[in-house]
């Protein structure tokens, strides 16, 4: 059977409407392929994130995941791996990540599994290059993002923030937007401006909103692992 959706977290909402067994939000990947997480430092985005990769790996036996860690810190077990790229090398992971994308564009590859392209620290990683350079990055995600998806190529940024200038024009096609923890006004104004009156204050790690598509707001937590090592092994499987 083909899948086209990954459950994600725990949709705190309808657990609490229906006092019952958990539910939880999920992400349909075909109607909505890029994600952009966002949350300060300590809001749980990072196990987020490794979560979904774990999902990634659970549901989608052939994907294949190319991670760019600007800041080489939360996945350093990942060091030596093939589609693994850290610091200056990032730029190298979109490059490849991009030509893949455009052999698949141009016919040169008819394949059509799951590909997504996970930059952790975008913003960081723009902000460090010549202006020449970065504008170049810019393009080449923006390109993704507006077409990424015919090819079941998936792009997913996370970063504290997300200022329009680290995306060009191409920030609206971010379809799923995660944020964590407790938003700035700025943050509510540029995202979730629709629903400021149904968002919750936050006081647990892990949690924060959902908004898919623009239009359907959940308020989410990340539920915890139980064996944190089996989730490394299966993201190292994704980037091998």
């Amino acid at each position: 059977m083909k899948i086209s959706e990954i459950p994600l977290f725990l949709d705190t909402a309808a657990i609490r409407a229906s006092g019952r067994e958990p539910s939880y939000t999920s992400w349909n990947f075909v109607r909505c392929p890029h994600l952009l997480v966002m949350g300060a430092t300590g809001s749980g985005k990072t196990y987020a994130v490794k979560l979904l990769l774990g999902r990634i790996s659970k549901y989608l036996l052939d994907a294949e995941i190319t991670l760019c860690d600007y800041k080489h810190d939360d996945f350093r077990f990942l060091d030596g791996y093939s589609r693994y790229f850290e610091f200056e090398r990032c730029a190298e992971g979109l490059n490849q990540f991009y030509t893949a994308f455009q052999m698949r564009q141009q016919g040169d590859d008819s394949s059509r599994s799951f590909r997504l392209l996970l930059f952790d620290e975008w913003a960081s990683f723009i902000s460090m290059m010549e202006k020449k350079e970065a504008e170049d990055a810019k393009r080449k995600l923006s390109t993704l993002l507006m077409l990424g998806r015919s090819f079941n190529c998936h792009v997913l940024v996370s970063q504290q923030r997300a200022d329009a200038a680290y995306f060009s024009s191409a920030r609206d096609n971010f379809s799923v937007i995660i944020a964590l923890g407790n938003l700035s006004k700025e943050s509510r104004d540029m995202f979730f401006s629709s629903f400021k009156d149904q968002l919750e204050p936050v006081s647990q790690i892990g949690a924060g909103d959902m908004l898919v598509n623009g239009v359907d707001l959940y308020h989410i937590q990340v539920p915890k692992v139980a064996n944190e090592q089996k989730l490394k092994e299966s993201i190292q499987q994704l980037v091998t």
